[in-house]
């Protein structure tokens, strides 16, 4: 019987077992769930979130699944659509980057519905997160930029979300190859959906692209099959979406590193190139106390991909909604000098519109730092320079963003995130026991119970 990549990747997933899981990878994912919960909670009232909630109401035959928040159920499929875009909403959630930056929280909301549905544990839940990220942080590191081809990271869940589903539904090693092949075929996100003034369609990308992953494995697990060289065929995934692949990479069994361990969480509610930009600002203003409107002219050093990226299109010098102005380098830079914070409170329509902030956004220049390029991909830094009227410079350079593997967040600040997103929707002890829950997840056997705590 001929074997196909899609083979050896089925295989290399439905070997992954919870009892296996290093210590290390088990708390680090216990870390990436608390943050994925805070910013569903942070994105419930989005006016995406609100409108998914509507569209998931007309078609909410069965019960199976919670949706977070409003405590409603449905089913799996719906569950992942709906919790998905809540936890994208504010573009707090964490990200991966090497060849392309990468989104794959979305793989918990599926995780989440799934495991609900089918009665499964904490642990399950686990085991389905390490599974999604990585199916989809394997596509993002190992085969060619899909960004420079016209593809939208959020292409990548599609076969992540079949891969879990089939593992947490107990799928044999054909069904889920099948799954991860059906999934492939149907779906893809173009890049344009982040160019010039951005969508709310923003927040549904990868939620939309993951439910179809579920779905893919529910009709796989009924019989569907899917093209045999989803990956490497002449029409398959690699040519034609990614353009080139390390496939030895791409199938090389796991050994004790799991693809989660490389996901940054996020400090700020904005794109995942700013992080860096945002906190040079922040620590610049903080520790040379200037007032950012007497700045003559700022420059803001980028590695050349961050100016390749659609952040750098016209649209974004003059960003009229939330959306364009999270991705807003020039935005970004401008709250985070003159508020020493860029949270949800500094996108906000009357912040938009602050005529301080349009001030300040039109002193800065986005320039290319070939220093920083070279730091690439194991970093990727911000160098921001402030001159004053007198000639005098303050400048800062934030070569490992905050949240990177590198320069992590603390638990305790992870905890902080949560309490700050959540504020709005819980007391201060519904968000303690949401927390500890968060943190003991591996010890819940009921998982209504889980999900009960995060309704309001």
């Amino acid at each position: 019987m001929d074997r196909y990549i899609r083979d050896d990747l089925a295989d290399i997933l439905l070997g992954i077992e919870y009892d296996n899981l290093p210590e290390d990878v088990i708390a680090f994912t216990k870390r990436v769930i608390l943050d994925t919960m805070a910013c569903a909670m942070g994105g419930y009232d989005g006016p995406p979130t609100k409108i998914v909630r509507g569209y998931v109401d007309l078609y909410a035959a069965s019960g199976e699944s919670t949706v977070l928040c409003d405590g409603g159920k449905t089913n799996r499929v719906l569950a992942t659509f709906a919790n998905g875009t809540a936890l994208r909403y504010l573009d707090h959630n964490d990200y991966c980057y090497r060849r392309d930056p990468s989104h794959a929280s979305g793989n918990i909301a599926a995780a989440l519905a799934v495991a609900e549905a089918e009665g499964l544990s904490g642990r399950d839940v686990i085991l389905g997160t390490v599974v999604g990220y990585e199916m989809q942080l394997r596509l993002n590191h190992h085969c060619g930029s899909t960004w420079e081809r016209g593809w939208a990271s959020a292409t990548n869940l599609a076969m992540s979300g079949a891969a879990l589903t089939s593992k947490l539904m107990g799928l044999d090693a054909t069904q889920t190859a099948n799954a991860i092949a059906v999934a492939g075929s149907h779906n893809n996100t173009l890049t344009e959906s982040k160019h010039g003034n951005i969508p709310m369609l923003k927040a549904t990308s990868e939620p939309y692209i993951c439910k179809s992953g579920v779905e893919a494995a529910l009709m796989a697990a009924r019989g569907l099959t899917g093209p045999e060289q989803i990956f490497e065929g002449r029409w398959g995934w690699i040519p034609v979406i990614a353009g080139k692949a390390d496939v030895e990479a791409f199938t090389t069994p796991i050994n004790d590193h799991y693809m989660i361990t490389e996901t940054c969480l996020k400090p700020y509610a904005a794109e995942m190139m700013t992080q860096s930009s945002i906190q040079a600002s922040i620590d610049l203003v903080t520790e040379y106390e200037f007032d950012p409107l007497e700045a003559k002219h700022i420059e803001a050093r980028y590695h050349d991909f961050a100016l390749k990226k659609p952040s750098w299109d016209p649209k974004k010098f003059d960003p009229q909604d939330r959306e364009t102005a999270d991705h807003s380098f020039p935005y970004c830079i401008a709250v985070s000098l003159l508020d020493r914070a860029c949270g949800a409170e500094q996108f906000t329509d009357q912040k938009l519109k602050d005529s301080d902030v349009r001030t300040v956004m039109s002193k800065i220049e986005l320039t290319v730092d070939d220093s920083l390029t070279e730091l690439l991909p194991e970093k990727f830094g911000t160098a921001i320079k402030v001159t004053m009227p007198d000639g005098t410079e303050f400048e800062k350079i934030c070569e490992t963003p905050p949240g990177h593997p590198e320069n992590p967040m603390s638990d305790s600040e992870i905890e902080a995130k949560f309490r700050r997103l959540s504020r709005h929707l819980m007391n201060a002890d519904q968000m303690d026991r949401a927390i500890t829950a968060c943190w003991n997840i591996d010890q819940c056997e009921d998982l209504g119970a889980f999900t009960a705590l995060f309704t309001v």
